[in-house]
C-alpha cells in the first residue's frame, strides 16, 4: 500500500486512527499497541502476503536472538551468529544474483542464478535489526515485549523506506503512551507533515519523473544525449530523487506525530550543503548514522592512518545497500572520494589558517599603538556596518562550496540513476557538450530568423520530453524550494510556534492561533489538490522502494 494512494489517505488511515484513538479511549494501552502491530502487518502484506513470513521470521528470530545475548555467557559468539544470519538472509535475496554473475564473469563459468524478487523494505528491516543486536550488546538489556518488538520493527510508517530506528529511539515512547493523553496539537502537526510530504510527492517529484526517465532510458541504450538533455535529465532526476524520498520521510514522520511517536529526521535541506561532509549530515541522516556507528567506527574510524580507507570502504558498501549492481558501488566510491578529498582539504585549509593567524599576531604587535587610536565613535559605525554586511559576505563565501558540492552530488547521481555504466557515461559526456546541443523546439519556433538552418538538423532529435521549455522552468521551480525555502520542520515550527514573548499574552495566544488556522487551511486545499490529481493518475511507487 502507497502513502500517496486514495485507499491509504481515505481508508487505511482513517481506520487505524480511529481503532487507535478509540482504545486509547478506553485505556486499553496493551490493545492499541496490538492494533498498530496487526494494522502494520496487513499495511506490508498489501503488496505482497508471500514474504509476510520472512518479515515475521526475521522479528522472532532477532527477538530471540536479542533475549539469548542479554542472558547469555557467550554474548559475543550470538551477536557474531545473528548478525551473519541478517546478512546472510538479505545477501541470498538482494545480492545473491549480482554475486554469481560476478563469479561467472571472472571463471568463464556459463551458469548463473537468476536474481529473486526483492522483498520489500528487507534492507531497512534488516539492517534495523543488526543495529537492534549492536546494541543489545553494548547495552546488556533487550526488549523482553515480544509485541513492543513487533510494532518496533513493523511500525508501519517507516517500514517500508525507513527512517532506519533504534530501538532505544522508540522503545521509551511506545510503553510512555499508557500514560500521555492525546495531544490535538501534535495530531494537528502531522497531519501537516504528512500534506507536505503528500505535496513533494504528488505536485513535484511524479510531475519531474518524465523530464528524467526517458533521457536515462536513451543513454542505457545507447543513444548519444545532448547537452541539455543530458543536464535537463539528470537535474529533473536530481530533485525527482530528493522531493520523492525526502517527501516520503515527511509522510512518515507525520503519521508517527499524529499517533503519538517520535521518529528521528531523516531529510534536513541537503542540497543547501556547502560540503560533501555537510551534505552527508543532511541526506538520509538516519543511514548515515547507522553506516558511522555500525560500520565506520568498528572499522577504527579517525584512526590516524586509516581514515581515508575507512571512509572509502564504508560509503562502498553503503553503495551497495542500495542496489546489487556496479553503479551503486561506483556511486558510493564516487561519495567515498569526495569525503576523503574533503577532508584532506580540512586539514590543509587549518594548516594555512594557523599559519596566517601567526604571521597577524606579530605584525599586530607592532602596530598595536596605532589601533588603540581609533575612536569609539568610528568604532561602533564599523561595527554597524560590517553586521549588515556580515550575512551576505557569508553568503557569497559559501556560495562556491554550494555550487561545487551540488555539482559533485550531481555527477554521482548519474551513477545512481542509470542501469547500465555506459549510460552513465553517456549522461555525463553530454552534459560536458561533447554530443552537441539541441534546442527546445519553442525556442527554435520563437524566433526563426535567429535560428533558420538549425531547427531541421538540431531539435528533431530531442529525446523523450527533453530538451522543453517547460521541464526546464519545473526544474528551475524545484530547485528554487529546495535550496533556499524553509523545509518541512522549520515549516512546521512557524505554524505552530508559541509567537513573539514580547507580545502580551492574549494578544500572542490570538496571533499564534491565527497562524495555525491559517496553516491548516492551506494544508487541506494542498491536500486536495492532491487528492484531486491522485483520482486521475496512477499512484507512483516511492523511488527508495528499489533499494
Amino acid at each position: 500500500m502507497l502513502f500517496n494512494s486514495i485507499e491509504f489517505i481515505l481508508v487505511f488511515l482513517p481506520i487505524v486512527f480511529g481503532g487507535f484513538y478509540l482504545l486509547r479511549q478506553f485505556h486499553l494501552f496493551g490493545f492499541s499497541l496490538l492494533w498498530l502491530s496487526i494494522a502494520s502487518l496487513f499495511f506490508y502484506g498489501w503488496w505482497s502476503p508471500t514474504y509476510l513470513p520472512l518479515l515475521l521470521g526475521s522479528i522472532a528470530v532477532n527477538y530471540l536472538l536479542g533475549r539469548i545475548i542479554e542472558a547469555s555467557a557467550y554474548r559475543q559468539f550470538v551477536l557474531i551468529a545473528g548478525v551473519s544470519a541478517n546478512l546472510v538472509a538479505i545477501g541470498i535475496y538482494k545480492y545473491l544474483g549480482f554475486f554469481s554473475d560476478v563469479v561467472a564473469q571472472l571463471t568463464g563459468s556459463a551458469t548463473s542464478i537468476p536474481a529473486l524478487l526483492l522483498p520489500l523494505a528487507i534492507s531497512f528491516f534488516t539492517f534495523q535489526q543488526i543495529a537492534y543486536l549492536v546494541d543489545t550488546y553494548k547495552t546488556g538489556k533487550s526488549e523482553h515485549d515480544l509485541s513492543r518488538y513487533l510494532l518496533f520493527v513493523s511500525f508501519f510508517p517507516q517500514l517500508i523506506a525507513g527512517p532506519i530506528v533504534k530501538h532505544s529511539e522508540v522503545s521509551g515512547q511506545f510503553t510512555s503512551l499508557n500514560t500521555r493523553s492525546i495531544c490535538t496539537t501534535k495530531v494537528s502537526a502531522g497531519f501537516l507533515l504528512f500534506t507536505i510530504g503528500l505535496v513533494k510527492k504528488v505536485l513535484i517529484a511524479d510531475q519531474l519523473a518524465p523530464y528524467a526517465s526517458p533521457v536515462f532510458v536513451a543513454a542505457d541504450q545507447g543513444a548519444d544525449i545532448a547537452f541539455l538533455e543530458a543536464w535537463g535529465g539528470l537535474l529533473a532526476y536530481t530533485f525527482q530523487l530528493y522531493f520523492d524520498f525526502s517527501g516520503y520521510a515527511d509522510m512518515a514522520l507525520g503519521v508517527a506525530m499524529a499517533l503519538g511517536i517520535k521518529l528521528p529526521k531523516n531529510f534536513n535541506s541537503p542540497y543547501k550543503a556547502t560540503s560533501i561532509i555537510e551534505f552527508w549530515r543532511r541526506w538520509h541522516i538516519t543511514l548515515s548514522h547507522f553506516l558511522r556507528d555500525y560500520l565506520y567506527i568498528p572499522l577504527g574510524g579517525n584512526r590516524s592512518g586509516s581514515r581515508n580507507l575507512n571512509l572509502l570502504l564504508t560509503m562502498l558498501l553503503g553503495g551497495l545497500w542500495h542496489g546489487a549492481g556496479w553503479n551503486f558501488i561506483i556511486w558510493g566510491g564516487l561519495h567515498g572520494s569526495y569525503l576523503v578529498i574533503n577532508h584532506q582539504w580540512l586539514k590543509l585549509k587549518s594548516f594555512l589558517t594557523m599559519q596566517l593567524q601567526s604571521r597577524k599576531f606579530a605584525s599586530g604587535i607592532a602596530s598595536n599603538g596605532m589601533a588603540m587610536s581609533v575612536s569609539r565613535a568610528g568604532k561602533n559605525r564599523t561595527d554597524e556596518r560590517q553586521g549588515q554586511t556580515s550575512y551576505f559576505l557569508s553568503a557569497l563565501q559559501s556560495l562556491p562550496g554550494l555550487v561545487l558540492t551540488f555539482l559533485a552530488v550531481c555527477a554521482a547521481w548519474a551513477f545512481f540513476r542509470a542501469e547500465t555504466f555506459s549510460g552513465a557515461i553517456a549522461i555525463l559526456s553530454g552534459m560536458s557538450g561533447i554530443n552537441g546541443l539541441t534546442l527546445p523546439n519553442e525556442l527554435v519556433n520563437l524566433a526563426p530568423m535567429v535560428f533558420s538552418g538549425y531547427a531541421e538538423s538540431h531539435t528533431a532529435a530531442a529525446l523523450g520530453a527533453f530538451p522543453h521549455i517547460k521541464g526546464f522552468i519545473l526544474i528551475f521551480l524545484s530547485m528554487t524550494i529546495a535550496m533556499l525555502a524553509p523545509n518541512s520542520y522549520q515549516i512546521r515550527e512557524f505554524c505552530f510556534s508559541n509567537g513573539d514573548s514580547s507580545i502580551p499574552a492574549n494578544k500572542q495566544a490570538q496571533i499564534s492561533g491565527w497562524v495555525t488556522g491559517g496553516c491548516m487551511f492551506i494544508a487541506g486545499i494542498a491536500l486536495g489538490l492532491c487528492l484531486k490529481v491522485l483520482a486521475f493518475s496512477p499512484s507512483t511507487e516511492f523511488l527508495y522502494f528499489n533499494f
